[in-house]
């Protein structure tokens, strides 16, 4: 089972974030989520989610 990132999403908003989890989930991504600082005194921080596909996925799809 083989991961590659396809994308980073940036979403501010919790509920966003988990309703945009279900949705990809639901068609067969791997999601995880990541926070990063913004600044240097890291106060305000970046929440987004990482998406991942399988690789034997998308053999088996023929994608």
């Amino acid at each position: 089972m083989a991961l590659n990132k396809v994308a980073e999403l940036s979403i501010a908003k919790l509920e966003d974030r988990k309703t945009v989890t279900a949705i990809l989930h639901e068609n067969g991504y791997t999601v995880g989520p990541g926070k990063r600082r913004l600044t240097p005194t890291g106060k305000t921080m970046d929440y987004y989610l990482k998406i991942y596909r399988d690789n034997d996925q998308e053999t088996l799809c023929g994608g």
